[in-house]
């Protein structure tokens, strides 16, 4: 199985189209998790995973 190449906040952030802070506030709020963190504490991302978390949360809201 290929591993997927793991983003930054910054990255995934670009990658959405909002900003780093929206990220931070996503996986405070429990909306997006990580897919692990590093030694120092920095989060990685999936950029397709974090996707997936998002459409399903955003199907969730919407009833």
């Amino acid at each position: 199985m290929i591993r997927p190449r793991l983003l930054t906040s910054s990255q995934l952030a670009d990658e959405l189209g909002v900003s780093r802070r929206s990220v931070a506030r996503y996986v405070q709020a429990g909306i997006l998790v990580p897919e692990l963190f590093t030694p120092g504490g920095q989060a990685r991302f999936d950029l397709e995973d974090s996707k997936r978390q998002l459409r399903e949360y955003t199907r969730k809201m919407r009833g």
